[in-house]
């Protein structure tokens, strides 16, 4: 994914170079606007899953951090099993708005809109993806200790 993502800004930067270029010596570029809003919306889906796969997100561990071991990580599994339900709620509304967008097409590029809106389920899903990957590596934390 981060790679995926590095090549989106990649593009993001050649293009709205190339805009700037067309603009000063020749006629402006009227995709261009349109692709790095489109480029920027899949990459930040995309991101936050890379981010939230490496616990990134900004969170308040006052709680977490004065627990046990054992407790600690059997909150940190409630909070992704919370994640998970939000994330899998966010899947359900992005399909059904995904298939609301019909015929729709982009001004200036004529993709399909549908097109576009596919980011909201797929980047949750791949959320929801590194959330059970959480969960399931605290549980192994917490079987771990009982364990020791």
């Amino acid at each position: 994914m981060e790679i995926v993502i590095v090549v989106m800004l990649g593009a993001m930067v050649v293009i709205t170079g190339a805009q700037i270029v067309c603009r000063i010596f020749f006629t402006s570029l009227a995709w261009s606007e349109e692709a790095t809003r489109y480029l920027l919306i899949w990459s930040t889906l995309f991101g936050a899953g890379c981010v939230y796969k490496h616990s990134g997100h900004i969170s308040i561990t006052l709680l977490q951090d004065s627990l046990p071991a054992k407790a600690k990580h059997a909150l940190i599994v409630v909070v992704h099993l919370l994640c998970l339900i939000a994330f899998a709620l966010i899947v359900w509304y992005g399909i059904q708005y995904f298939g609301k967008q019909g015929k729709q097409l982009s001004p200036a590029m004529r993709l399909p809109m549908r097109y576009i809106y596919t980011c909201i389920p797929i980047g949750s899903g791949i959320m929801i993806i590194h959330a059970l990957d959480a969960i399931l590596q605290n549980l192994l934390d917490i079987f771990r200790k009982e364990e020791n």
